[in-house]
């Protein structure tokens, strides 16, 4: 049986032992290592996690958006507005002298010609008046010739030295005053006398009698001032007025083709042209004043008529399209919430042309390159920071939705 003597073990080897701590130290370099690479990978994750958590919290916080690129509106470009229709010509017909009505020709719907008698009035007091004019007249050529023949012998006597220098002036400067006064007496009888002409009404044009308001007997007051006893009316072709709104006042062309709607007659349309416009924007209602011109040979067409007339507008310039939920309302203003290139809401104040119910045309305020974001709330702010929705949000959107 063997025992364990120390004293018999061989000496150590010097070189296993120098090998055998370097093992050791290795081991350890390593277990080193390894721990500190544990370490900064924990402290690297942490980090991450957190920065993840961070850009987790910033896009929640963040809102999200969906965009829309404004389009160029393919709605039919029609305007309809109110329009009243008035007679090419329409003439109210004013007594010139006083008296009674003696008799009328035509009464209301009549058609007359030019020049054709309406009524006649009856002024005994001017036809007295005249007979007056006329001893007037007579008197002053009298008159005249008196003075003349008296004239022509004094300056004959003042040859001779037989009168005065002075005597033959007044003679002489009397026959003036008598001519004067004669021709004074002729233009009163002509004046009197153009005044008879007035006696009978006449039709100034070819036309319809659109109003009587006089009859047999009734007292006649001259003047602009007084009722006026007929209207004629030339209803060939009618003038129609309409005011337009400012936003299309630039698209109203002499030419321009519209269709005219009266409540007489539903589901016809009658043709009409822009003849001209006022060239100017009436102040209180920003408006223009534009006048149509409508054939109306058949004679369909009324002076005072109220209806619609529909404007089929040139596509040059078509309003820019949106959805109407991008629609915000600001300090009292209507504005839409655009994007630009670092995902800022930038609002812009726009003109609407048109409300198309689940559309909105829009004159000014955008263009086709704008980023418009569809559905804004109504707090957003300009300069706020939002969030583009991607495809894969998109998605989940619908899923969420189904």
């Amino acid at each position: 049986m063997s025992h364990y003597d120390p004293a018999n073990m061989p000496p150590p080897d010097p070189q296993a032992q120098a090998a055998l701590a370097r093992k050791a130290r290795r081991w350890l370099i390593g277990l080193a290592v390894a721990a500190l690479a544990l370490a900064i990978w924990g402290v690297v994750s942490r980090r991450l996690r957190e920065a993840d958590l961070a850009k987790l919290t910033l896009e929640a916080a963040t809102p999200t958006v969906e965009l829309v690129t404004p389009q160029v509106s393919t709605a039919v470009q029609e305007l309809i507005l109110p329009a009243n229709v008035e007679a090419f010509y329409d003439a109210p017909i004013y007594a010139r002298v006083n008296g009674y009505l003696k008799s009328w020709a035509h009464d209301i719907g009549d058609r007359v010609k030019a020049g054709e008698v309406l009524a006649v009035i009856d002024a005994p007091d001017l036809e007295q008046q005249v007979e007056q004019a006329k001893g007037d007249l007579g008197l002053s050529v009298a008159q005249a010739g008196l003075a003349g023949i008296t004239a022509k012998r004094w300056t004959a006597l003042r040859d001779q030295n037989a009168v005065s220098l002075q005597s033959t002036d007044e003679k002489t400067h009397d026959l003036t005053a008598k001519s004067s006064a004669a021709v004074a007496a002729k233009a009163n009888l002509d004046r009197l006398n153009a005044l008879k002409s007035f006696l009978t009404l006449v039709a100034p044009f070819d036309g319809v009698v659109t109003a009587r308001n006089t009859d047999i007997g009734a007292l006649i007051d001259a003047g602009v001032g007084k009722r006026d006893l007929f209207r004629v009316a030339d209803i060939h072709a009618m003038r129609i007025y309409t005011s337009v709104p400012q936003a299309y006042a630039a698209k109203m062309k002499t030419g321009l083709s519209a269709r005219l709607l009266l409540p007489q007659y539903p589901g016809r349309e009658f043709e009409a042209k822009v003849i001209a416009n006022a060239n100017a924007i009436t102040l209180n209602s920003r408006t223009l004043l534009v006048q149509l011109l409508a054939e109306n040979r058949d004679g369909a067409l009324w002076p005072g008529s109220f209806g619609q007339i529909r404007f089929q507008l040139p596509p040059d310039g078509a309003p820019l399209s949106v959805p109407a939920g991008a629609l915000v309302f600001l300090n009292g203003k209507p504005q839409v919430a655009t994007l630009d290139d670092k995902n800022r809401v930038r609002l812009k104040t726009i003109t609407i042309a048109r409300d198309l119910g689940a559309t909105l045309e829009v004159s000014t305020g955008l263009t086709p390159q704008d980023s418009v974001i569809k559905s804004p709330w109504q707090s957003i702010r300009d300069g706020e920071l939002v969030r583009v929705m991607d495809e894969k949000d998109e998605n989940g959107a619908r899923g969420a939705a189904k």
